[in-house]
């Protein structure tokens, strides 16, 4: 038994409110990858400056010089740094690839993120969180993204939550 065409539109659109739910419960989790990369990404650095830094007593400093012209500079301070180093790395490695697969699962489902700073604010897609007073951005430009916004099949699935550049008031410049 065929299904008439008014079943069949009614299928379509259950199916496609089932898919929009499904990609809302996804996005979160996005969410959490890209904040787990910015973390991850922060303790590298820190990591890094570790290894790099010296905030040692000057006879410290004298020691490992002496102990590298000796060629005796490997310590175990120097492996724990560089150990250290190679595991924030690779930690990072791991949830980068983690986000960019879902990332891809998503494109290929037509689920996009809306691209916004440097772009103009546009309040069918974005949803402004406040504005900032600043000289080197345009009016109504957005500066700083809060939360990303996607689309899916053209149709907003969540708004981007963002800051928006705001002028200067002429009487306040005259300072």
């Amino acid at each position: 038994m065929s299904q008439s065409p008014r079943d069949r539109i009614a299928q379509r659109r259950q199916l496609q409110k089932q898919q929009s739910q499904i990609f809302l419960e996804l996005l979160p989790v996005l969410d959490d990858l890209d904040r787990a990369c910015n973390h991850w990404q922060q303790a590298q650095r820190q990591a890094m400056l570790a290894v790099k830094s010296d905030s040692k007593p000057w006879w410290r400093k004298l020691l490992k010089w002496w102990r590298k012209l000796l060629n005796w500079h490997i310590t175990p301070a120097n492996n724990r740094a560089a150990e250290l180093n190679t595991m924030v790395k690779s930690a990072y490695d791991g949830v980068y690839l983690i986000r960019q697969s879902l990332l891809e699962v998503l494109e290929r489902q037509d689920v996009n993120p809306i691209n916004t700073v440097g772009h103009p604010f546009d309040p069918k897609h974005m949803n402004a969180l406040g504005r900032e007073v600043r000289a080197d951005a345009y009016p109504d430009t957005v500066i700083k993204e809060i939360l990303k916004g996607y689309c899916w099949q053209e149709r907003v699935l969540r708004e981007a939550q963002v800051i928006v550049a705001d002028r200067a008031d002429a009487d306040s410049s005259n300072f």
